[in-house]
C-alpha cells in the first residue's frame, strides 16, 4: 500500500517582533547569512518572538505573518510527536517580546532534514533572484521604496506555488526518510522564499485522530 506525503500550511496569527522595518529579522537570523533580497539561506540563531499569546490558545497548529516555512505547535502536539516517536523534529520555545520568557505550552517545530532534489516542476512558473526586467514593475517596486529593487541578488532559482495543482516529486527521493522533510528546491516570490514542510501519512493520521485545529495538508502527487 503506498503511503503519502503531504505539503502542510498553518493559519498565520500576528506577526514576528519586532515588525518595524521588519526588525525580526536582526533579532532571530544570523547577522549577515543568506540573500538579504529574498531570504534565501538565513540561519535562525534566537527564538522567534510574539507580540503576546491571546490568540493562539485554541488552535494546536500556528503560523506567524511574513514567515510561511516555520510551524508553532501546542505542548500537547509535542507530547503526541514524541510519545509515538515521529521523526525528523526538534523543538524549541518562542518568546514574547517584551518580557522575553518563552511562551507557556508553545513549541517552535525545527525540520533540519532536506530532501534531495525530485520537484517535478515542468508545469510550475520560476523566478530568479534578479532586479525585476519588467518596466512597469520596475516603476512601481521604486516607487514604493521595495528592498526588492535594492539588491543584491543572489540569482537562485524560485519555484512558484501552483494554483488549482498538486506538488508532485519523483516518490524515490521520500525513500528511507523521516517523518517531517522540507523540499530541496526554493518556493515563493520576493523576500518569501522557502523551502516547503513535508509531512508522513504517519502524522497526518495522528493530526486527524486527535482533530488537532490550524494543520492544512496538501497530499503530494
Amino acid at each position: 500500500m503506498k503511503n503519502n506525503w503531504y505539503q502542510i500550511s498553518t493559519r498565520q496569527f500576528g506577526y514576528p517582533q519586532p515588525e518595524d522595518d521588519f526588525g525580526y529579522l536582526d533579532r532571530t537570523y544570523k547577522p549577515d547569512t543568506g540573500c538579504p533580497t529574498c531570504g534565501i539561506g538565513i540561519v535562525q540563531v534566537n527564538p522567534f518572538r510574539f507580540k503576546n499569546d491571546s490568540d493562539i490558545r485554541h488552535n494546536q497548529f500556528i503560523g506567524l505573518n511574513w514567515i510561511f516555512d516555520q510551524i508553532f505547535v501546542h505542548e500537547s502536539v509535542k507530547t503526541e510527536f514524541e510519545k509515538n516517536g515521529i521523526t525528523g523534529v526538534r523543538f524549541s520555545q518562542p518568546v514574547i517580546h517584551e518580557t522575553d520568557k518563552p511562551i507557556e505550552s508553545i513549541y517552535q517545530i525545527h525540520v533540519d532534514t532536506v530532501l534531495s532534489k525530485g520537484l517535478i516542476g515542468d508545469n510550475l512558473t520560476t523566478e530568479n533572484c534578479d532586479m525585476p526586467t519588467d518596466e512597469k514593475m520596475l516603476d512601481f517596486l521604486k516607487a514604493s521604496g521595495s528592498k526588492l529593487v535594492k539588491g543584491p541578488f543572489c540569482g537562485h532559482l524560485k519555484y512558484n506555488f501552483p494554483h488549482g495543482q498538486k506538488l508532485e516529486f519523483n516518490s524515490d527521493v521520500f525513500s528511507g526518510q523521516p517523518d517531517f522533510v522540507r523540499t530541496h528546491e526554493w518556493f515563493g516570490s520576493g523576500w518569501n522564499t522557502n523551502r516547503p514542510i513535508i509531512i508522513s501519512e504517519r502524522v497526518k493520521k495522528l493530526i486527524e485522530k486527535n482533530e488537532w485545529i490550524g494543520a492544512y495538508l496538501e497530499v503530494i502527487g
